[in-house]
């Protein structure tokens, strides 16, 4: 499984879009509640949800040596490769210059080798984000679960975590960009 490095660029809501959501005016909400816990979390639950990269993010995986190439990658809606390290036999890591090809579809990014891969264990490093303005429904999600959530905190809020949030017709939101299961 893929390992968030860090996150890059901004959330993928603000308390002016959640205040919107919510019929309130953005002054009336308490923002650190909004912009500390519920988007983040609410980004949290979207990105275990669909095994994707809501919010752009630098991730890390390794591929053991019995991993062909052209296989997909952990975390969906990766868009740039960072690096690729390969372990030597004296169990160093060394960066791959070789070429390599990273096939985007709609719900998975394949890292194909068109040489040969390089042999051993790999680290790949590589960026992946949701390009929400073209997946709307997904926008809807994490805004009608960050609404739900700050109406009814009493039922979500768990000290500084969320609860998880019912999944009839939200899941239908996010389903275009959900990784299939992989076992």
């Amino acid at each position: 499984m893929a390992r968030r490095i860090e996150y890059f660029g901004e959330p993928v809501l603000t308390l002016a879009q959640v205040a919107f959501q919510c019929r309130v005016e953005p002054e009336d909400m308490e923002p650190a509640l909004v912009e500390q816990i519920i988007i983040p979390g609410v980004t949290a639950q979207c990105e275990s949800k669909t095994g994707a990269a809501i919010r752009g993010a630098v991730y890390e995986e390794e591929w053991p040596v019995g991993r062909p190439s052209g296989h997909a990658l952990d975390i969906g809606q990766a868009f740039e490769v960072v690096s690729v390290f390969a372990q030597q036999p004296d169990g160093t890591w060394a960066e791959q210059v070789g070429s390599f090809e990273l096939i985007r579809e709609q719900r998975e990014s394949f890292l194909s080798f068109p040489a040969d891969r390089p042999g051993g264990r790999l680290r790949i490093r590589y960026k992946a984000a949701l390009e929400l303005d073209l997946h709307l429904g997904v926008r809807n999600w994490l805004l009608m679960a960050a609404a739900t959530i700050y109406r009814h905190p009493e039922m979500f809020l768990v000290g500084q975590t969320l609860a998880e949030l019912p999944s009839t017709f939200l899941d239908h939101l996010v389903a275009e960009v959900t990784v299939p299961p992989r076992f």
